[in-house]
Parts: structure tokens; sequence; C-alpha cells
């Protein structure tokens, strides 16, 4: 996956900016080295980079990568899953994309100890610096790598004073990404709430939900009940999940999106 490079709604007609088809002289770019790649599932790989000096960024922030590929837009956006914790260091959960360019060149090339171009931070994709309502998170694949930025740097700060849910879509267990810290964080947290939910291959000793997430956040918010959604995933997805919000009464100011293609 690749994410395009901004992410809430602004009009009823556009869930995101167009993404770049030009290089934006005006960004700020670092090097940085690869101190570490680990495996997260089959197909996500996780990249945490080393700055020379602490990056300052906010949760749900993203970055982009000036890779040396053949493209027109060597540039390829991804989000920041690790939170803010005021040192030079941040993780990058990346999914293979194999008829991409950016992921394979990643996945097959950069190695530890390698040094990547890596920009300021970008995008709006941000919790507020008060959270007094009840949260609603919505994602599929990698696109709970912003999600886990917000929430731990959002638990560290003790700033959620409502239930914040957490709805993660994916095909089979061994996609969960994150899924023990999830998990702990359900146990130790009273108002966080983790729903794993599995569409296809379902182990025999699986005992979430199943289906599609639509069908849970929408039993769960049936009442229509005050709350903000944040959403993150692939462009199907999140217009289907808009369309149904939209269709309980949410205003789309309530509906906060990240896309990815």
């Amino acid at each position: 996956m690749t994410l395009l490079p901004n992410g809430t709604v602004t009009t009823d007609e556009t869930l995101v900016k167009p993404a770049p088809k030009r290089r934006q002289p005006n960004l700020k770019f670092y090097d940085t080295v690869v101190r570490e790649i680990k495996n997260e599932s089959p197909t996500v790989k996780l990249f945490e980079l080393e700055f020379a000096d602490p990056f300052q960024f906010k949760a749900g922030q993203f970055v982009q990568l000036d890779l040396p590929i053949d493209s027109e837009v060597p540039r390829r956006s991804y989000s920041i899953s690790s939170p803010p914790r005021g040192d030079n260091r941040i993780q990058l959960c990346v999914a293979l994309e194999p008829n991409g360019l950016g992921t394979p060149y990643l996945f097959n090339e950069v190695k530890a100890g390698d040094v990547l171009k890596t920009s300021q931070p970008l995008g709006r994709f941000t919790l507020p610096d008060a959270i007094d309502e009840e949260l609603c998170f919505i994602s599929t694949g990698v696109g709970i790598s912003p999600f886990r930025s917000m929430l731990l740097d959002a638990f560290n700060r003790g700033i959620v004073k409502r239930d914040v849910h957490l709805f993660f879509g994916n095909r089979r267990t061994e996609d969960i990404l994150y899924r023990k810290e999830w998990e702990q964080l359900d146990k130790e947290l009273p108002l966080f709430h983790f729903y794993p939910v599995l569409s296809r291959d379902v182990a025999p000793k699986w005992n979430g939900l199943t289906g599609y997430v639509h069908e849970h956040y929408l039993r769960c918010f049936h009442d229509s009940r005050p709350a903000t959604f944040y959403l993150c995933g692939w462009r199907d997805m999140l217009n289907e999940a808009r369309s149904h919000l939209a269709g309980m009464g949410y205003d789309y100011k309530q509906i906060k999106i990240e896309i990815y293609n």
C-alpha cells in the first residue's frame, strides 16, 4: 500500500486531495539510518529509522521517502506507526505491493544500516489536544499504522476521557498487526475496546468477530450517539463506511479519513 499524502474529508464530494504528480521542492529531507527491519506479518515489515537529531511530529502524521527508483514520482508516503517520544527514531509499517515501485525496493533492496532520505512530517490526520467525546477507529491492513501512533500517544498523555473503539478488519489471524499489543491494552485500559474482525480463512480456534468491519461498528453505534470516527484503509472500504455513517446521521465533520491506494 502507498499512502496518498493527506487525508481528512474536506467536502461531501472529496475524500482526499489528489496525489502529487511532481516533486515538492520545498520539502525538507533528512538522511536517516535504517536501524531495524522486522517482519510484522507475511506481507508487512516494520522499518525503524534514526535521524541525526530528535524528530518532532504529531501522532497520525506521515513522512515521504525519496527512493532511488525509476518513476516520475519517486517519493512514497508512509504513516508513522510509532508515537511521538521526543527521540530521534520513528517506525514505519509497510505492506508489500508486488506490482508497485516503492515497496518492492524497500523489501528487496533496503537493509539495516542503509540510509534513506526521509521528509519532514506531513499531514493533518491527527487527534485534538483534548478528547471529550467517544471515538471510533475503523481500519483495514496497514491502515492501522497511524492509529497505533495516535492511540498510544493519547493514552500516554492521559487525554482520553470517553470510550475508544478500534475495529480492525483483516483476512486472516496472521494479518492482525500489533495484535498482542492491542489485546493487552484492551485488558489494561477500561476505556479501550479492541474488535479484530476476520473476513476469510477463519482459524478453528478463532472466537472473535467475522465478516466485514461494517456490520460490527454499525451494531456498536446503532443508536447514532455522539462520536467522532477516524477511518484508514482502502478507498472502497472508506467510501462504504462513510456512506453508512452518513446514513446514520453523522455529519462529514465527524468523519476523519486517511486513504491508502
